[in-house]
């Protein structure tokens, strides 16, 4: 059987360093979809977190001079 880590909306924003507020928003915006357990709980996959994270990734411009 496949291993999923399920993350509390308080986890992933303590593992991004931000706050909980903006985990929201995000799951609003349906940038990081997020699963329902049970009828008020929500857990994202911690799959979905990493595919998040590297889909926001910017990459710097070099400077010009």
């Amino acid at each position: 059987m496949a291993d999923y880590n399920l993350l509390s909306m308080e986890q992933v924003a303590k593992m991004l360093g931000v706050s909980l507020k903006s985990v929201y928003r995000w799951i609003d915006s349906g940038d990081l979809p997020v699963s329902q357990i049970g009828r008020r709980k929500y857990r994202i996959f911690e799959r979905d977190l990493i595919k998040f994270v590297y889909s926001k990734r910017i990459t710097k411009k070099p400077r010009r001079r």
